[in-house]
C-alpha cells in the first residue's frame, strides 16, 4: 500500500514537473511581455521542485535521501522569493523593482539556499534523514535543524506578502484583468495551502509531501489563464496601467449607457474626481451622449479643454453587443493651435487694412491679451527723437509698471531690455522678480525691425515654445503692416508732390498757351492790318505769317490735350475711335502738303481705343514716311486684326532704316530732324503707350520700312456704351481694355 502511494505522489510530481517546466518554455518564448520572466523562473523552480519531490519519494538510499532533502530545501526557499517577484512584476508595482528591492527580497532564500547545499559543513539545515514508518507507510523523514524553523516562518510570510499584493490588485483592477488575477490566486493558494498543511505537520506522513503533486492542477488553472484569457500574450497590468495613467479620459459603458467603469482622468474631467461607477452618463454629464454621436470636437465639464471621442464597441464570445468603449482624446493643443491661426488670420486682414502706426500697435496688443492668453503686453515705436515710446499698452501693464518706465531714452537708459532688444535686432525673456512690477514675473521682448519692440509680461516663470513661436509670428506680422503703413505714407505724400507739380505745370502751360495765344492774335492781327500796304509780290510773306500763327495756335491746343491725356487715368483717357475715317484725313492732309506722294489707304471700320490725339499721331508717323523718302513717295496704309488687337501698318518704298536706329527711333533723344516734323516719333511712343498699345518698325519687301501700330479692339459692350462712337471727335465712355494677345 506504502508502494502505491509512493508512486502515485511520485507521478503526480513528475506530471506537476512537466507541467511547470512547460509554462517555464512558454514564458521564456514570451519574454517580452511584462511578468513573463519572473513567471518564467519561477515555473522552472517549481519544476525542480516537483521533480525532486518525485526522486524523494521513490528513494531508498540514505546518503541520496540526504542530498534530495538538501536541494528540496533549497528550491522551496528560491520558490518564495521568486513568488513575490513575480506578484510584484504582475500587480505594476514598479517602484519596488530596483536591484536593491531585488536583492533584499531574494536575499533570505538564497542564503537559505547556500545553506542548504553546505549543510555538511554545518548541520544547520537538517541533522539526518531516518526512515519512518506511519500507518503502514515508509519514507524518509529530515530532521531539521534551527535554521529551518526561521526559514520557515520568512517563507510564510513571503507567500503571504506574495498572496497581498494579488488580492490587492484583484480588488483595485476593473474588469480587464479580474479573472485573470483570479485563476493566478486560485491556483497558487490550491499549491500553498497543501505545502503549509506539510508544514505544520496535517499530512498522512510526516516524509510525504503532496504539496508537488498539486502543481498538475495548478498548471491545468494556469494554462485556461493562458489560452483562454491570453495569460501572457498580453501584458497582466498593461490595460489597467495605461488606462489609469493615460491622461485622456476613458469610459466603459454598458447596454443602458451605464457607466461600469473608468479612469482617474475621467473622474477628473467629468465629475471632479468623485466616483462615477454606476451612475449613469446623461446623470454625470449631460449632453455628454449626444455630443459624442455627433461627432467633432467638443468640450466637458467646467474646463477649457477640447476633447476629440472616439468609441468602440464592445462585444461577448458570442458577438453579442455588450457596451462600448469610450476615449475622450485631449486636443487641447491642436484645438489652440487652430484658434490661434485662424485668429491670427482675421488679425491680418484687420493688420493690411491698418493706416496708422498706431492702429497697427492697437491690434498686436489686442491680440496678444486675448489669443496668446497674456494679461499685459505692449508696443514700443521709436520715435523721431530716436526714444522708445508705448504706442499702445494693455491695461496691466499700465497698472504694474511704472509710468516712467515706459518711455526709454536710450542715452539715459542705454542697458534697458527693451532698447537692449531694439539695439540688438535679438529677442529676450526678461524676468521681473523682485523689481516691484506688480504680479508680472516675466517679460518676452520681440524686436519689430526699425520700428520698436512689442514686450509680452507673464505671471508665469517661463514661456511655452508654442508662445514663443506665436509671439515671434505677432511680431512678423507686426512688423510687415507698420512697413506697409510707412510705404502708404510715403506713397501719400509722393502723390501730393506729384498733385501739386502738376498743377503748378498746369497753371504755368496756361499761363504760356494764354500768352502765345495772346501773342499770336496780336501777330495775325497786325499781318492782316499790313496785308493792303504791302506790294502784291510781298505778300507771300504776310501769308506765311499768318499761316504759322494758326499753326501754332493749333499747336497749343493740341500741348493741352497731350497735357490731359498724360496725366487723366485710363478710364479717363481711352475713348472709342473709328479708325478708318481718321486715316482717310490724315492721308488728305499729308497729300495736300506733298502733292507728290501717292497715300493708299486700304484698312476697314475698325473700332479701337484711343482719343482724339489719335489723329495727330497717326500723321506723324504717315509724315515721317513720307518726308524721309528722297524719292517718289508710296505710302500703303492697311489694318489686320491680331486677336484683342488691331495692328495698322503703315509702309513706304523709301531708304529704310537701320537695326540700330530702329531700337532708338522712339527715344527721346532723337532730334526732330532725324524723326520728321510735328511731334516726332517720341510723342508717338508715348501716346501709343498711354492707349495701351505699342509701335515698333520692321523692313519693307523690297526696300523701305513697315512702322506698325497695335491699337487695342473695342468690345461690343464698348461700342454699345460709347454714344459718340461714329463721329469723328468721340469724348463718350471709355471702353474697357481688351486683354491682349501677345507678351509685353
Amino acid at each position: 500500500m506504502a508502494v502505491e502511494v509512493g508512486i502515485a505522489v511520485a507521478v503526480g510530481s513528475v506530471v506537476g514537473g512537466v507541467i511547470s517546466a512547460g509554462l517555464a518554455g512558454a514564458a521564456w518564448r514570451n519574454r517580452s511581455v511584462a511578468g513573463a520572466v519572473p513567471f518564467g523562473w519561477l515555473m522552472a523552480a517549481a519544476a525542480g521542485w516537483c521533480f525532486l519531490g518525485a526522486a524523494w519519494v521513490v528513494t531508498t538510499d540514505s546518503a541520496v535521501a540526504m542530498a534530495l532533502f538538501l536541494a528540496i530545501r533549497a528550491a522551496s526557499g528560491l520558490i518564495v522569493g521568486l513568488w513575490v517577484v513575480f506578484a510584484l512584476v504582475y500587480t505594476g508595482r514598479r517602484t519596488w523593482l530596483t536591484p536593491a528591492w531585488m536583492g533584499a527580497i531574494l536575499l533570505v532564500p538564497s542564503t537559505y539556499a547556500v545553506l542548504a547545499l553546505t549543510n555538511p559543513l554545518h548541520g544547520l539545515v537538517v541533522a539526518d534523514v531516518t526512515l519512518s514508518t506511519v500507518d503502514g507507510q515508509t519514507f524518509f523523514v529530515g530532521q531539521t535543524g534551527p535554521v529551518y524553523t526561521a526559514q520557515t516562518a520568512v517563507s510564510l510570510s513571503l507567500i503571504a506578502v506574495g498572496y497581498g499584493l494579488l488580492g490587492e490588485f484583484l480588488l483595485r483592477t476593473r474588469n480587464l484583468h479580474r479573472k485573470q488575477t483570479f485563476v493566478v490566486l486560485v491556483a497558487g493558494l490550491v499549491t500553498a495551502g497543501v505545502h503549509i498543511l506539510f508544514v505544520f505537520g496535517v499530512t498522512p506522513h510526516p516524509g510525504l509531501n503532496v504539496a508537488p503533486l498539486t502543481f498538475a492542477f495548478n498548471g491545468f488553472l494556469v494554462g485556461i489563464a493562458l489560452f483562454r484569457y491570453d495569460f501572457l500574450s498580453v501584458a497582466p497590468l498593461a490595460g489597467d496601467l495605461v488606462v489609469d495613467e493615460l491622461p485622456d479620459p476613458v469610459l466603459v459603458l454598458d447596454r443602458h449607457e451605464t457607466i461600469i467603469d473608468y479612469n482617474p482622468a475621467a473622474a477628473t474631467v467629468i465629475a471632479d474626481g468623485e466616483d462615477i461607477e454606476g451612475a449613469d452618463v446623461d446623470d454625470v454629464a449631460p449632453g455628454l451622449l449626444e455630443k459624442i454621436n455627433q461627432g467633432g470636437v467638443l468640450t466637458v465639464g467646467q474646463r477649457t479643454a477640447y476633447f476629440d471621442p472616439q468609441t468602440r464597441t464592445i462585444t461577448d464570445q458570442r458577438g453579442t453587443v455588450r457596451g462600448r468603449l469610450v476615449l475622450l482624446r485631449d486636443v487641447t493643443g491642436q484645438q489652440r493651435r487652430q484658434d490661434r491661426l485662424e485668429a491670427l488670420q482675421t488679425a491680418t486682414r484687420h493688420f493690411i487694412e491698418a493706416n496708422q502706426p498706431e492702429t497697427v500697435a492697437r491690434l498686436t496688443v489686442e491680440f496678444a491679451t486675448r489669443v496668446l492668453d497674456q494679461n499685459a503686453a505692449g508696443v514700443f515705436l521709436c520715435n523721431d527723437e530716436g526714444h522708445l515710446e508705448p504706442t499702445a499698452v494693455s491695461d496691466q501693464v499700465e497698472d504694474y509698471v511704472d509710468e516712467e518706465l515706459l518711455y526709454v531714452d536710450p542715452e539715459e537708459m542705454p542697458d534697458d531690455n527693451l532698447w537692449q532688444t531694439y539695439e540688438t535686432g535679438e529677442r529676450r525673456i526678461v524676468s521681473f522678480e523682485g523689481s516691484g512690477v506688480g504680479k508680472l514675473k516675466t517679460a518676452l521682448m520681440v524686436p519689430i525691425g526699425d520700428h520698436g519692440v512689442v514686450a509680452i509680461g507673464s505671471e508665469e516663470q517661463t514661456y511655452a515654445p508654442e508662445d514663443k513661436q506665436y509671439a515671434e509670428i505677432l511680431a512678423r506680422t507686426t512688423q510687415v503692416a507698420l512697413d506697409q503703413v510707412a510705404r502708404e505714407r510715403e506713397l501719400r505724400e509722393s502723390r501730393t508732390a506729384v498733385q501739386r507739380r502738376t498743377e503748378q505745370i498746369e497753371f504755368f502751360n496756361g499761363v504760356l498757351r494764354h500768352s502765345l495765344r495772346n501773342g499770336l492774335l496780336v501777330i495775325r492781327g497786325r499781318s492782316e492790318h499790313l496785308h493792303d500796304h504791302v506790294p502784291t509780290d510781298q505778300q507771300r510773306h504776310l501769308d506765311s505769317i499768318t499761316a504759322w500763327c494758326e499753326k501754332l495756335a493749333a499747336t497749343s491746343e493740341t500741348i493741352r490735350d497731350i497735357n490731359e491725356t498724360v496725366t487723366a487715368s485710363e478710364s479717363e483717357r481711352l475713348e472709342v475711335i473709328e479708325l478708318g475715317e481718321r486715316l482717310r484725313r490724315v492721308a488728305q492732309t499729308v497729300s495736300n502738303e506733298w502733292p507728290a506722294a501717292t497715300i493708299g489707304v486700304d484698312v476697314n471700320d475698325e473700332r479701337v481705343l484711343a482719343n482724339e490725339l489719335a489723329e495727330e499721331v497717326l500723321l506723324s508717323v504717315v509724315e515721317n514716311a513720307v518726308e524721309h523718302n528722297e524719292g517718289v513717295p508710296h505710302v500703303t496704309i492697311t489694318t489686320q486684326k491680331a486677336g484683342d488687337w488691331v495692328q495698322l501698318r503703315i509702309a513706304d518704298d523709301g531708304p529704310g532704316i537701320s537695326d540700330d536706329l530702329k531700337a532708338t527711333m522712339f527715344e527721346r533723344t532723337l532730334t526732330p530732324n532725324q524723326t520728321g516734323g510735328g511731334f516726332g516719333l517720341y510723342f508717338v511712343s508715348v501716346m501709343m503707350g498711354l492707349y495701351g498699345g505699342k509701335v515698333w518698325f520692321e523692313d519693307n519687301d523690297p526696300t523701305g520700312t513697315v512702322a506698325i501700330l497695335e491699337f487695342q479692339r473695342t468690345s461690343e459692350r464698348a461700342e454699345t456704351e460709347s454714344p459718340r462712337a461714329d463721329t469723328e471727335t468721340t469724348n463718350g465712355p471709355v471702353a474697357e481694355a481688351q486683354s491682349k494677345s501677345h507678351d509685353d
